[in-house]
């Protein structure tokens, strides 16, 4: 081989390991992308199923303590007045 054919095949070599360095960059830049926005989604996920529980429970709570103004009472014992 001559040295052009040399210089030629190494700078093919070369551009082929940058086309591929690059390659290996962008993709590790899409998965981090990826999976923060996965993290972030079930983060939210979480969120609003404990807001909804909060929600739930509350609700809950307020139906018992309607519930029980709702019994009324008859024979409530009173204050003796003196």
């Amino acid at each position: 081989m001559t040295p052009q054919q040399t210089l030629t095949v190494a700078a093919i070599g070369g551009l082929a390991a940058l086309l591929g360095l690059i390659l290996v960059v962008g993709l590790a830049v899409g998965l981090y992308t990826l999976i923060t926005r996965l993290i972030d989604l079930h983060n939210a996920h979480l969120e609003r199923r404990a807001h909804a529980r909060a929600q739930a429970a509350a609700a809950a709570e307020l139906a018992t303590l309607h519930a029980i103004d709702a019994l009324g009472t008859t024979n409530h014992p009173r204050e003796d007045p003196r």
